[in-house]
């Protein structure tokens, strides 16, 4: 077998390492390329094939302060426009808000009104109740009085017949005594 070499092969120079920045924070990030070796199950040469991410290695043109004025301007815009939908929003809010808590105060007012409604209907029912209940009692009290009244007559139409009859057998016992004869009747219930 012949002897056998490693060859590595490398694509064009590495990139410099990128700068991320963030809104606060700056990182340095080194970005290196793939490798990826491929074993060969033959006994041929061995090749390591690197590859280079496309996107880091493109080198931005450093300006200095115009790079970063653009950057600056940049951030004031994204910073505009967010206070502007942050306003937005708020507002929105807020008048939804407002349109929900008068919504509620037309319905609180709804509801009150409805109740005085109730209320003073409850309130006549209750006077009209109040009226027919003092009709009733006038009536039950005229009737207790006119009951009152055919009891006394019964009672004087009894105790005139009573004195009649007491007067008559008064009467009828003197005629006794002084005839001498013994009354017809004895005894009134036999």
């Amino acid at each position: 077998m012949a002897t056998e070499e490693a060859t590595k092969v490398e694509a064009a120079p590495e990139c410099p390492p990128v700068a991320i920045e963030k809104e606060d924070t700056k990182a340095v990030v080194a970005v290196e390329p793939h490798v990826h070796e491929e074993k060969p199950t033959d006994d041929s040469k061995a090749l390591a094939i690197v590859e280079k991410p496309e996107e880091a290695c493109e080198e931005k043109p450093k300006e200095g302060s115009i790079n970063r004025g653009d950057d600056v301007l940049a951030r004031v815009v994204t910073e505009k426009k967010e206070a502007l939908i942050k306003a937005w929003e708020e507002s929105v809010k807020c008048i939804a808000e407002n349109k929900a808590q008068q919504k509620l105060s037309s319905i609180q007012a709804w509801e009150n009104s409805k109740k005085a409604e109730l209320e003073a209907e409850l309130k006549k029912i209750e006077e009209d109740l109040e009226i027919q209940k003092a009709k009733y009692i006038e009536k039950m009290k005229n009737k207790i009085v006119a009951i009152h009244k055919r009891a006394e007559e019964k009672r004087a139409i009894t105790e005139a017949k009573c004195r009649e009859e007491v007067l008559k057998a008064e009467e009828i016992a003197a005629k006794c005594r002084a005839t001498g004869e013994t009354p017809k009747k004895l005894l009134g219930w036999f």
